[in-house]
């Protein structure tokens, strides 16, 4: 394979963000159609998970959860602020750029891959099939929200193409050190975005950077040319400091003193979370590829990979960091005990090592066509497009620029909570979207919106307490814990009604209950007759129907919204609302034909026994559960045949309880 001569080293700039490349109108081409695609499926609205805090960090500029991702706060509030833009869609915005943006450096990186100028139609082609290829669902998805890993991975891929740029003539050149300066320049505005990408991306090129200067190919002071670059980028941390003294807006964690910063930043917050065992953390970086099989990952990550080792013969990065940055990144999620695959964060934690294998996969199409291999460089081409275009939810099946479940959801606590009410909620997306549409939006300022899991938080009750004044004080230290202090709590404010998401925190918090819409009423609310309000499942079957799988983690979001509710009606004695709100997160392919909840009286015996141990994990919710109890309440009530048609149903979507309960075991 010919090397590029510094004669015939295409020139860099501004335009081609200080990359070498050599087609630059057909890479910012394919970087504009890309940007179209993006914007117009990404999310205009919250979405779920982190999206409404990181949303309101943004509009407001505040400070989100640990380690507080300042550039991404400050980039979102510059464009939540765009003259005509709305705000949310300037934050999506956010991601869906430098998403789309991440060809460029991708591009440079396959560029190293080829020989030198191959022909001018064919280098024209691989900005296209790298912009096919981030179609893919896996950079799709953490590119169409709110969310901090685009951005991160940007500039994680602008680091690695930067470093794969320096040639073996040059090592000790002011041209080199100034790429590895740069380098360790991006990797530290990566990591004032997401430190753990850049901390993996820095680790993974590490070993060849080493290599080259034991080899003397590269000089030492290459190392602290990096690191200063690093400390550069850094720099947008000290935001922190302007910030964690103001009251006016979010500040999670309240970071004001030397302690509580450093808490802060070292994600005391999370240490819960990180507790599994060797076993465990190997159990899951294996399951991680057994599921980019599945997902049409895997023939892709092996075909970059194969690329990398068979043509990376200019600086050798991806022969050295491809598979190692892939497992390291793999194996910082794969610590967490709170873990399942079908979180969507888990595509962007993996984004920047599948730009770094997809980046070979057009080279190896291009090298193949130039060796006269014209039906290699085909299929592989037609892989990466089809892999892309169909891996689920396929390209025409993305329904996310529809999906306003969040605000909804949220909206309808504001729809059904009395005046000056407090309202007591867990779910990550209904907290982020309340705490968004309160203080971004000015939506409903009499309501106390208390995060449940944020109840051992003093931050959170400092924050309350600013909101509202008025509210009773109490003994915020004390015995028994979160539970404790939040009966404390409500007890000094005991004149305010009361509402919770579901039947078992009311029971947790010593509550009597009764039914309302989204959340419970409780207390003395519940002393006139009262009955569960139908908008509920009317709403999540409109949503579930018009969004359908097209939005990854929508649909599971309302199978468990649908789920908790009708477990709680079920249990206050509602069989007939019970069962509708249950089927109201089942989609309609999965429900049995003439199935109707009329079937059922309005009132009847409470559920009295524990849900099961479910053996399918799931990380918001799964329909399948919803019909397994749909078919228990059903059996309740003498419907034998209706109750088998539901467990059937369950049993084909392989739900395992509804496997061992089926009449054929």
């Amino acid at each position: 394979m010919e090397l590029t001569t510094p004669q015939q080293r295409p020139r860099t700039g501004l335009s081609t963000l200080y990359l070498p490349l050599y087609e630059r109108s057909a890479v910012w081409f394919a970087v504009l159609a890309l940007s179209a695609v993006y914007a117009a499926s990404m999310a205009r609205d919250l979405s779920l998970y982190d999206s409404g805090e990181l949303a309101l960090a943004a509009v407001r500029l505040g400070l989100g959860h640990p380690p507080g991702q300042p550039l991404h706060t400050l980039l979102g509030f510059v464009a939540a602020h765009l003259p005509g833009v709305p705000a949310l869609v300037g934050v999506n915005l956010v991601s869906a750029l430098p998403g789309a943006l991440t060809v460029l450096p991708a591009a440079s990186l396959a560029q190293t891959l080829l020989p030198a100028r191959p022909p001018t139609v064919v280098s024209r082609a691989l900005p296209w099939l790298l912009a096919c290829g981030a179609l893919h669902p896996s950079l799709w998805e953490p590119a169409t929200r709110v969310e901090v890993y685009s951005l991160s991975t940007f500039f994680a891929v602008w680091a690695l193409a930067r470093l794969a740029a320096i040639g073996d003539g040059e090592p000790g050149s002011r041209h080199a050190l100034a790429h590895i300066f740069q380098a360790g320049l991006a990797l530290g505005l990566c990591a004032s975005v997401n430190p753990m990408i850049a901390l993996c991306t820095g680790v993974s090129v590490a070993p060849l950077i080493l290599w080259r200067i034991v080899q003397r190919r590269s000089p030492l002071c290459s190392l602290a040319y990096a690191v200063c670059g690093g400390v550069l980028g850094l720099l947008p941390y000290l935001y922190l400091f302007a910030v964690a003294r103001r009251t006016d807006v979010m500040v999670w964690g309240t970071p004001r003193t030397a302690q509580s910063l450093w808490l802060y930043v070292t994600l005391n917050d999370y240490v819960q979370n990180q507790q599994v065992t060797g076993a465990t953390w190997f159990a899951h970086i294996v399951a991680w590829f057994r599921w980019a099989a599945v997902h049409q990952l895997a023939p892709l990550i092996v075909i970059g990979w194969a690329g990398h080792l068979r043509f990376g013969a200019r600086g050798e990065l991806g022969r050295a960091a491809g598979p190692l940055l892939l497992t390291l990144l793999v194996a910082a999620f794969s610590s967490a005990s709170v873990w399942n695959l079908d979180i969507p964060d888990y595509n962007g934690y993996v984004a920047t090592g599948l730009w770094l294998a997809f980046a070979a996969v057009p080279a190896f199409c291009v090298n193949a066509w130039l060796e006269q291999r014209r039906l290699v460089a085909l299929v592989l081409a037609a892989s990466l497009v089809v892999s892309a275009v169909l891996a689920p939810p396929a390209v025409l099946a993305r329904t996310r620029q529809h999906d306003h479940l969040a605000r909804s959801l949220a909206g309808r606590v504001f729809v059904e909570a009395p005046a000056h009410a407090i309202v007591i909620v867990e779910a990550d997306h209904l907290v982020g979207a309340l705490f968004y549409l309160q203080e971004a939006e000015l939506a409903r300022p009499d309501l106390v919106v208390l995060a449940y899991g944020l109840g051992n938080s003093s931050w959170h009750w400092e924050r309350m307490a600013h909101l509202h004044p008025e509210l009773a004080p109490f003994a915020l230290r004390g015995p028994g814990g979160k539970r404790a202090r939040v009966r404390r709590f409500l007890a000094a404010n005991a004149a305010r009604p009361l509402l919770v998401e579901h039947l078992s925190l009311a029971a947790e918090l010593g509550l009597r209950a009764c039914p309302g819409g989204l959340l419970l009423r409780t207390g003395a609310a519940c002393d006139a007759p009262s009955a569960p309000d139908p908008a509920l499942p009317a709403l999540l079957s409109r949503s579930l129907t018009q969004l359908g799988s097209g939005s990854p983690g929508a649909d599971e979001a309302i199978a468990k919204t649908a789920f908790t509710a009708g477990e709680s009606l079920w249990r206050l004695g509602y069989p007939r609302a019970a069962l509708q709100a249950l089927l109201s997160g089942v989609p309609q392919r999965m429900q049995p034909r003439g199935l109707r909840a009329d079937s059922l009286a309005e009132r009847g015996s409470a559920l009295q026994s524990p849900m099961p141990v479910w053996q399918r994990p799931v990380p918001l919710g799964d329909p399948a559960r919803n019909l397994f109890v749909a078919a228990g309440l059903l059996q309740s009530a003498q419907l034998s045949i209706e109750a088998a048609a539901c467990l059937q149903s369950a049993a084909a979507d392989g739900l395992p309880e509804a496997l061992e309960s089926s009449p054929a075991r």
